[in-house]
């Protein structure tokens, strides 16, 4: 076998139950300096086969051989739940006696510091996956195996971690769902569909388009086969009105010649016909098999419908030279923000400038505060934040819409979990074993039966597929009442109708020049301050 560092997978296959299997029969190889993005709707098992091949889990069936070291990233949400009360020091000194070595490289790649005293509770998501990340390639990894890396990243971070992707001397496999990442950082696109493993050679500008080609030669498959079928119908029609006359002239003339005669004739007649129905009522089979084997497959989308408590306008939140702290470190001074119920903000900032942590504090969450002049409405807030915090892992999917509101019978709750793509089944599992994206749905849904006067989204992109944030875009445009948004995905800022935009830099709230709807005179806004 070659000393060089591979990973080989045959005939894999993980069901979560005996009625439902992940994926069967992949096979797949990894060598050193493959970069490959693993793409697939939400819930395929891009992650169980991250964890699979990564060592991390075991398949149900086939095996995994390997020769090198392995880095494996989790979710952020699965790094947040494995964390305990404890400082960034204790946290790094527990992974490696040589914990300098982390922060040494937290620093080079990112150009991050991070104070080790602080809890580690209290770090931003950004912060969280460059920690990890530089874990990771503190032990010099021969594999990379990242899932969804970019989901919390600034805009700066995501340069940084582009350009290590790229000086990576090993292989990597990434999970994630912002194209134009993509397109910079992979060779090779593994597309995990209907259970099984394509493999295309190029990145994902190169997959989508081989997807569109793909969609069309089905299309003029199907249109062929239509037609086909078709042309048997009509053949058919025809033959058959040809044999009626046949018979019509034959009972016509039967009567001018011998009975044994016309007999045998009449005989013949219905031995033919009775051949030439089975000829096309075979031709009509096959035609018709092949207008079924071509129809273009219907992808279930989710259906996401927001209800505002009223579109009266009115003042929520008013805050003026007010400074944010957590804990006993002041983290912003200065502020002047206000929010009316038709309001659409978005607030931006580096990875750990206080974006959710002004947003915990206006909700009261400790040990955030705000100590100023501020205003705050009696109002009906729901706030989704980055882990997905009000989904209870330890119960059941329908356990936890019923928890959103106990008021609505079961049947509605099954009809809005319909919407959100948890249908039979699906609704009894347990929230722990849902996928990132799958745990975004669930907390969606439990947004969504509510009435609210404001919507506070964290990175509410983050672990969903491309159809899904199209439907939340459309829901987002549909929804009346004031929203906040936080998210570094400027494609989905520019779609959302943001009214106002302002910038978290060097401790204090500015509002930008531009709106997202600019985006490329927002973007380099953006860039300029950082």
């Amino acid at each position: 076998m070659s000393s060089q560092p591979y990973v080989m997978a045959e005939n894999l296959g993980y069901a979560i139950e005996p009625t439902r299997q992940l994926f069967d029969g992949i096979s797949l190889s990894l060598a050193t300096a493959d970069r490959v993005a693993l793409v697939g709707k939400n819930g395929v098992g891009k992650s169980t086969l991250l964890k699979i091949l990564s060592g991390q889990s075991q398949p149900n069936q086939g095996v995994v051989s390997s020769h090198g070291s392995t880095y494996y990233l989790p979710q952020l949400s699965t790094i947040r739940a494995s964390l305990r009360s404890e400082s960034v020091f204790d946290v790094l000194s527990a992974i490696s006696n040589e914990w300098w070595e982390i922060e040494q490289m937290l620093e080079t790649t990112f150009g991050t510091t991070l104070d080790l005293s602080l809890p580690i509770q209290h770090l931003s998501g950004g912060e969280l996956t460059q920690l990890f990340l530089a874990v990771g390639l503190s032990r010099s990894p021969d594999f990379l195996f990242l899932d969804e890396p970019t989901n919390h990243l600034d805009y700066r971070a995501l340069e940084d971690l582009r350009q290590m992707l790229c000086q990576f001397q090993g292989a990597f496999v990434i999970v994630s769902h912002k194209p134009s990442f993509l397109d910079q950082v992979a060779k090779t696109t593994w597309e995990l569909t209907h259970g099984r493993l394509q493999v295309y050679g190029g990145n994902f500008s190169y997959y989508r388009g081989q997807k569109q080609l793909e969609a069309a030669a089905r299309e003029r498959a199907h249109e062929t086969a239509r037609k086909q079928l078709k042309r048997a119908q009509a053949n058919a029609l025809s033959e058959q009105k040809r044999a009626a006359q046949s018979q019509r002239s034959g009972r016509q003339n039967a009567g001018n010649m011998p009975r044994i005669v016309a007999g045998n004739l009449r005989r013949r007649a219905e031995s033919a016909a009775g051949k030439l129905k089975l000829k096309h009522d075979k031709v009509m089979a096959a035609a018709s098999q092949k207008v079924t084997e071509t129809k273009v497959r219907t992808q279930r989308v989710t259906s996401i419908q927001l209800k505002e408590n009223g579109v009266n306008h009115r003042r929520l939140i008013d805050i003026q030279h007010a400074d944010l702290w957590v804990g006993e470190r002041w983290l912003l001074r200065d502020i002047e923000l206000s929010v009316g119920s038709c309001d659409r903000i978005t607030i931006t900032g580096l990875n750990g400038s206080g974006k959710s942590c002004l947003i915990k504090a206006i909700l009261g969450i400790e040990p955030v505060r705000l100590q100023g002049d501020v205003y705050l409405a009696d109002m009906k807030t729901v706030y989704l934040d980055q882990s997905y915090d009000l989904v209870e892992r330890s119960q059941t999917v329908l356990q936890n819409l019923q928890r959103a509101n106990p008021t609505l019978n079961y049947q509605l709750l099954r009809h809005q979990l319909g919407h959100f793509l948890f249908f039979n089944d699906d609704v009894h599992r347990v929230a722990s074993a849902l996928s990132g994206g799958e745990l975004a749905r669930l907390a969606m849904a439990m947004v969504t039966i509510s009435a609210i006067d404001l919507l506070i989204l964290d990175e509410p992109t983050n672990n969903l597929d491309i159809t899904t944030v199209d439907q939340m875009v459309q829901a987002l445009t549909d929804y009346h009442g004031a929203l906040w948004v936080v998210s570094h995905d400027l494609d989905f800022l520019s779609r959302i109708n943001i009214t106002h935009s302002c910038q978290l830099s060097h401790q204090t709230l500015q509002p930008t020049v531009y709106l997202p709807s600019e985006q490329s005179h927002y973007r380099s806004e953006l860039l300029k301050e950082c």
